[in-house]
């Protein structure tokens, strides 16, 4: 009993406060969409560039005895920032969305002063129709750090 509620009090520690946005159908882009996010993140009052791109990366894994090597492929998506006033952030957030077997179709990063200091945090969500992930991102005034990561249980 005590356990679960040490679970509990740390997963609503994990969601963003209340009064950010909730992240909508309309927020939600799929993998190959990969327009501009326009987002003021450096505080100047105008928006800032925020470009998301796709690769994949191969890789062999050998498997056990004498069996042949298999390439593995992972699916990732990665963010570059560009601020009004010239700054550049490459690859500031990457994400692994997805392998040869399986992957989430659908991605979401909206704005959300998480800790209250007056910075734009960012929200991630990438999810499918059986499950999803929502990723806190902490805005440390030129870097963002992972803040809290959420998996929701699968739903068949």
């Amino acid at each position: 009993m005590f356990a679960n509620l040490i679970l509990a009090c740390s997963l609503l520690s994990l969601a963003p406060p209340a009064d950010c946005r909730i992240i909508e159908d309309r927020d939600r882009r799929s993998f190959d969409e990969r327009v501009p996010i326009f987002i003021d993140v450096d505080g100047d009052g105008k928006p800032d560039r925020i470009s998301p791109r796709v690769y994949k990366v191969r890789a062999k894994r050998e498997p056990p005895g004498n069996g042949r090597a298999k390439a593995k492929e992972t699916h990732w998506i990665t963010f570059d920032l560009k601020t009004s006033k010239g700054r550049v952030a490459k690859s500031f957030f990457r994400y692994e969305y997805g392998t040869d077997e399986a992957g989430y179709w659908v991605y979401a990063l909206v704005p959300c002063d998480v800790n209250k200091d007056g910075r734009a945090d960012l929200v991630f969500y990438s999810g499918d129709d059986t499950s999803d992930e929502t990723i806190i991102l902490l805005n440390k005034g030129g870097r963002f750090i992972v803040h809290s990561r959420e998996v929701s249980e699968p739903r068949y």
